[in-house]
């Protein structure tokens, strides 16, 4: 267990530069803990957020009252969660590393004014056909109570494991065998990630990450140039999902999830497909022009 403790953008090169050629994550870190201090939730920031995002709700902009962007829950997170990537026993490679899923369920609408504190476990390391699983488990308390209960996997790259075994997922999500659920395939919304954007998500996020903005750092992580935030895309779909099936009441949406399956580049052409499971509840694919997946295994439910 740990408090938060601030780490200085030197010590995080220092950490990160150290990790450049770390190849296996340390499993003796799970259970490790950080809470971070109070974080109070201001207008200025989670307006900043939207307009980031291309979310404009008008329930984020009332005087009294207003609510929060969902996915701003991920900046609240933020610190705590790059604490346990940093974390000096972990070894995690940065560069090898990408977000492959995302959780947040919302107990309570999370408002401007209020003081809530995040908390990040990492609860586990996964070995997978080719690379490594890092779960964290990611929580916002207010006054004592979890407002929002999340769930994140970082994934990062290895030698692929010659098993022979075909149709096996790299990412090891979890996904049973079987027969196969229809995917999706009514078409809800369409959007791009627009070129500029991730320099704007950067600073109304604070995740600085520069392969989303740095050309040359992009490349050594093995892109062919800077990528989107794939929370700022989770962020972009959320709104939408909000929009088209929650009646446009972001205080209606009690659980998203999603795998990113691949990444997204400013300019490309998004489009959002549905398939109702249940009343309130749907799944959810992102795809590129070309059929491709950006988000998978997305589901999300809506309170009545």
């Amino acid at each position: 267990m740990s408090d938060y403790r601030e780490i200085g953008s030197l010590t995080k090169l220092f950490r990160i530069g150290r990790n450049a050629f770390s190849t296996t994550l340390n499993r003796k870190v799970a259970g490790f803990r950080i809470e971070g201090p109070e974080f109070e939730i201001r207008q200025a920031d989670t307006l900043s957020y939207a307009l980031a995002t291309e979310d404009s709700n008008p329930a984020y902009f009332r005087k009294e009252g207003a609510i929060v962007p969902p996915l701003f829950a991920s900046r609240i997170l933020k610190d705590v969660l790059e604490q346990a990537i940093l974390h000096e026993r972990l070894g995690m490679n940065v560069l090898k590393m990408v977000h492959a899923e995302q959780a947040l369920q919302f107990l309570a609408p999370l408002r401007v004014g209020t003081r809530v504190v995040p908390v990040a476990v990492i609860t586990g390391i996964r070995d997978v056909s080719s690379g490594q699983l890092c779960d964290v488990a990611v929580d916002v308390f207010e006054k004592g109570e979890r407002v929002v209960a999340g769930s994140a996997s970082l994934f990062v790259r290895g030698k692929r494991k010659g098993d022979g075994k075909k149709g096996k997922d790299n990412r090891g999500d979890g996904k049973k065998g079987g027969e196969e659920a229809p995917e999706p395939d009514r078409l809800i919304a369409t959007f791009s990630v627009v070129p500029g954007q991730p320099h704007r998500y950067a600073q109304a996020s604070q995740d600085y990450n520069p392969i989303h903005t740095n050309r040359l750092v992009a490349r050594m992580a093995g892109f062919k140039g800077p990528i989107a935030h794939g929370l700022c895309v989770m962020a972009m779909t959320t709104a939408r999902l909000v929009e088209k099936l929650g009646d446009n009441d972001p205080a209606r949406l009690e659980r998203v999830s999603v795998r990113f399956s691949t990444p997204t580049w400013p300019g490309e052409e998004l489009s959002l497909k549905v398939r109702e499971q249940a009343p309130g509840k749907h799944e959810f694919i992102l795809v590129k022009p070309n059929g491709k997946p950006v988000l998978t295994r997305g589901e999300v439910v809506f309170r009545k």
